[in-house]
């Protein structure tokens, strides 16, 4: 049976009692630029419309964690102080780059159904790198304080650069959390997509 950009997934995962939704949001576009300078640049776009934004990162903040095999991992925070509300979701811009390489964010849905998750990163923190060639990926964007995490991996795209300078895919499909959420203690992982 073919894997699609999920529901807005109900998948209940009991950890000391917390329960954590998470939510497909398959890459869309997915870029990381890695350029003689060091200053790297990190892309996320993600557009369907069944996800739903659950939680306030204006209150508690947010968190990208990424992943790429081989490549790295690395945890890019947004901090509560830097999240504005907008009509259906939250943006967060921090231009100096002050609370890390996170320049720009934003989660919302629209009234229509359209949901639109991105995160922008461009700074010489960034820590992660293309793997000549990257094998597979994962990513979680997770508001905090109890939220929900929205999940991206490696699906049936393939990619249209993949070397030491950028690996960039398109459209995937996969909605996996291969990456767990930044404040996850145990490392654990859902896989949002075989939930039911």
């Amino acid at each position: 049976m073919m894997k699609t950009i999920a529901f807005a997934i109900a998948t209940a995962f009991v950890s000391g009692g917390i329960a954590i939704a998470a939510q497909g949001a398959a890459a869309k576009k997915f870029l990381l630029v890695n350029p003689p300078s060091g200053n790297k640049t990190l892309s996320y776009l993600s557009k369907n419309t069944s996800s739903t934004v659950v939680g306030d990162p204006t209150a508690s903040g947010a968190s990208y964690n990424v992943q790429l095999t081989p490549g790295g991992t690395q945890c890019l925070t947004m901090p509560a102080s830097g999240w504005t509300s907008l009509p259906g979701g939250f943006k967060y811009k921090d231009p100096q780059l002050t609370n890390g390489p996170v320049k720009l964010a934003m989660i919302k849905a629209t009234p229509s159904g359209r949901f639109l998750l991105k995160v922008l990163a461009k700074s010489a923190a960034v820590t992660v790198s293309p793997g000549n060639p990257t094998a597979t990926y994962g990513t979680n964007f997770k508001i905090n304080g109890g939220g929900d995490e929205y999940c991206a991996s490696t699906g049936s795209a393939i990619p249209t650069k993949n070397d030491e300078k950028k690996f960039l895919v398109k459209n995937d499909t996969g909605t996996a959390c291969t990456a767990p959420a930044c404040s996850s203690p145990s490392g654990a992982f859902l896989d949002a997509s075989g939930a039911f």
